[in-house]
């Protein structure tokens, strides 16, 4: 996964990696709260709320 790569996930259907996490709770603290169901053994995805219907999304390493 890398940053501006487009994914199809479940729930938002095709969004662009704004960002990477090594871990969840990084993730958290930088925003990005809203999960977007992506099924996948090593990433999720989550958005983070930047206005009124806009959103920007980050790939965070699942712990192996």
């Amino acid at each position: 996964m890398q940053i501006n790569e487009y994914v199809n996930t479940p729930r938002f259907l095709t969004v662009r990696i704004s960002a990477i996490f090594a871990n969840a709770d990084e993730a958290r603290e930088a925003g990005y709260r809203e999960p977007t169901h992506y099924d996948n053994d090593v990433y999720e995805i989550h958005g983070k709320h930047i206005g009124t219907n806009r959103m920007v999304f980050a790939a965070i390493l699942r712990k192996q």
